[in-house]
């Protein structure tokens, strides 16, 4: 049981695993999102830190790192390439 008051607090990311898929010709590869998440947030706190320290402001819209855990399962991407298919879906 979590604390007493976990009813009251909204969520509001899902905290389900989500995962992009990526998918070549048949093969699927399954690239959890919580790693292109941290991965971003890397990024963005590395160009934060350089602006710091070169005497700049940088705006950092922190909401957009968790935008695509919002979405439901979706097609990202499909391309056909010289009888191959190529998919990128949210799952």
């Amino acid at each position: 049981m979590a604390y007493p008051g976990a009813r009251f607090v909204k969520r509001p990311y899902p905290l389900r695993p989500r995962f992009l898929v990526l998918e070549v010709g048949g093969l699927r590869l399954p690239l959890p999102l919580g790693l292109l998440e941290w991965g971003l947030l890397a990024l963005l706190f590395l160009v934060k830190t350089w602006a710091l320290f070169r005497g700049r402001r940088v705006g950092v819209p922190w909401r957009a790192v968790f935008a695509l855990r919002t979405l439901p399962p979706t097609l990202l991407l499909e391309v056909h390439l010289e009888g191959k298919e190529v998919r990128l879906e949210l799952l």
